[in-house]
């Protein structure tokens, strides 16, 4: 089942909503995620958060959906909520939407969720509209698909043995390190990348500017 996941951060464009929703089979708003849902005409099947941010106009309307509010001052993260619900819920593939912007405790905590949905065998996809970010712990082919630019970091530890195929810029064994600069902003030459590398996490994030 794939899920998505819109929280309070940066909106994502009706464009990148739209085109998402179509996707997937279950609709879940994580706080101020809903007003992405309302303000496009589309109702969440689940809204989960404190609501301390909630435009009040939106409020009368959350009345009739299914919501689960919860104290403000909790140990989890709104966004964190709703990702185990969608776990909860079955989820096999979740795209979050809403997760990136100003606050970068936040942005860095969502990260760790694309760990938590891979531990789980889930896929997990962080998706804003200059940006598309996944985890993979082993090695894959990348698909052309979002974006001019594709960039790689290592993620909660170095990383041996990274190579790039098929790309503007091939890498052939290189220790990929947290926030290494070497691996950003890649090209595709054509549809296809091969990425390798032995044991660890490697952020793949495609970007436009």
């Amino acid at each position: 089942m794939k899920v998505l996941i819109i929280a309070g951060g940066e909106k994502p464009s009706s464009e990148l909503l739209k085109s998402e929703i179509k996707e997937c089979d279950l609709l879940i708003a994580a706080d101020r995620g809903a007003e992405s849902y309302l303000e496009n005409g589309f109702t969440p099947d689940y809204a989960l958060g404190d609501f301390d941010s909630i435009g009040e106009e939106y409020k009368d309307i959350l009345d009739k959906i299914k919501v689960e509010k919860f104290n403000p001052e909790k140990d989890n993260t709104d966004t964190e909520i709703a990702f185990f619900k969608a776990v909860e819920l079955g989820a096999t593939e979740i795209t979050f939407l809403g997760v990136t912007g100003t606050r970068l405790d936040h942005v860095m905590a969502n990260l760790g969720l694309l760990r938590e949905a891979l531990e789980r065998g889930i896929e997990a996809y962080i998706i804003d509209n200059n940006n598309k970010i996944y985890l993979k712990n082993k090695g894959t082919t990348l698909k052309k698909e979002f974006g001019d630019y594709i960039s790689f970091q290592a993620f909660g530890s170095p990383v041996n043995n990274f190579s790039i195929k098929g790309s503007k810029y091939e890498l052939y064994n290189h220790k990929l390190l947290i926030g290494d600069s070497l691996c950003v902003s890649n090209e595709f030459i054509d549809e296809y990348i091969d990425i390798s590398f032995e044991k660890g996490e490697v952020l793949v994030i495609y970007s436009r500017d």
